[in-house]
């Protein structure tokens, strides 16, 4: 008996047992698939065992007929069978019904075999032999290669391609080892071939889900970054830039340059009673452009249901002058159109600049930007 198939038969057993137990710890599976991986890897470990006994057996004629004859009849069946056990655990369900039917077909098969021999029979010194339909066996082999490699493409589009060439190394590993098994039984890499694919699919699974699940929560995240009707950014990110400028002041105030805009939209509750909530989003809208326009270096947040937050930092912060002068020209022009309420682009604006030694929070300068804004609300207003 080969020592090396030994003591890799033991191994993959011991791997597949190690998975089975190990699975629904620190995985971000479901437990649909949690399920079926841990049936392959227990399925994949009884096969393993069955090609190993065959092997011994076979070597050294030491098992009776009978249980020689169990253990490949065994072995015969779980073999094909596992390509669904490994498709299912990847989630693919509509695809495993035709090929549950195929392999049944198998198994039925492989059973009358057990009486007439005719696709093997163990001969009376317990010795492993091909029968005249052995090709039948290796029929349901192919098929599950086949259908193997199907689902592999299927995982490959499901992951957008980024990952096929993993794919066609995992499948060319199964179907190597299972296609030099079948054309020289003395090769025994069947089950070595189908546990390492085994490993290899359960990993690759759980990269494709976490990368999904990461793709997923970055979107999340875009979305409560963002605000959903001007598509400028968000309280949220407002709150955290705040953080993000309190933290800075508390330890570097020496470093810390900003100014702010504190913009609130004129008559938005007018436009919403007199022209309905569709004309006030399309208010909304178009004085949000009309800022973003003036800030186009700075990064524009709404943190309510009028209200624009503009944080200016490099060239607007270095152009806050002139920037003055344009909000104040833009904001005294608009609220003298004579078009509907809801055509103008109207809003209030104060500034403030960050001063060392007075402001001790991104609060206090936001203090008097409000201030400001108010005294211009007013202002605006008279005209």
């Amino acid at each position: 008996m080969d020592h090396n198939y030994t003591v890799t038969i033991i191994i993959c057993i011991l791997s597949m047992i190690t998975l089975a137990i190990d699975i629904g710890k620190n995985t971000i599976l479901n437990k649909s698939d949690i399920k079926w991986f841990r049936t392959s890897f227990i399925f994949a470990a009884i096969g393993a065992v069955c090609e190993y006994l065959g092997v011994l057996f076979d070597k050294t004629g030491c098992a009776p007929q009978k249980i020689h004859w169990l253990v490949t009849y065994i072995e015969f069946c779980i073999s094909p069978f596992l390509a669904i056990l490994l498709a299912r655990s990847c989630g693919m369900k509509r695809t495993t019904k035709p090929m549950v039917i195929v392999m049944i077909l198998n198994v039925i098969l492989q059973t009358i075999s057990l009486s007439n021999g005719k696709i093997f029979s163990i001969d009376e010194n317990s010795l492993f032999q091909r029968g005249p339909e052995y090709w039948l066996y290796v029929f349901f082999c192919a098929v599950s290669f086949l259908y193997i490699l199907f689902v592999f493409v299927l995982i490959a589009i499901r992951a957008k391609l980024r990952n096929i060439i993993c794919i066609i190394l995992i499948a060319s590993i199964m179907i190597t080892g299972q296609t030099a098994n079948i054309i020289d039984g003395n090769i025994n890499s069947g089950y070595l071939s189908i546990c390492i694919t085994a490993v290899l699919l359960y990993i690759f699974i759980q990269n494709m889900f976490r990368q999904i699940m990461m793709e997923t929560i970055n979107i999340e995240k875009d979305i409560s970054s963002h605000d959903a009707l001007t598509k400028v950014m968000s309280r949220i990110s407002y709150n955290n830039k705040v953080k993000e400028f309190d933290k800075q002041i508390r330890e570097e105030p020496l470093t810390v340059n900003f100014a702010i805009c504190e913009c609130d939209l004129n008559n938005l509750k007018l436009i919403n009673d007199t022209f309905g909530h569709d004309s006030g989003d399309q208010y909304i809208i178009n004085c949000c452009k009309t800022i973003c326009d003036i800030f186009k270096h700075s990064p524009v947040y709404r943190i309510g249901g009028d209200e624009f937050v503009a944080i200016l930092q490099s060239d607007d912060y270095e152009n806050l002058d002139k920037i003055k002068e344009i909000v104040k020209e833009t904001t005294e022009s608009e609220i003298k159109r004579s078009v509907s309420l809801f055509e103008k682009k109207s809003f209030a604006a104060g500034f403030a600049v960050y001063e060392y030694g007075k402001d001790n929070c991104f609060g206090d300068v936001m203090k008097r930007a409000d201030v400001e804004m108010y005294q211009n609300k007013r202002m605006l207003k008279s005209l």
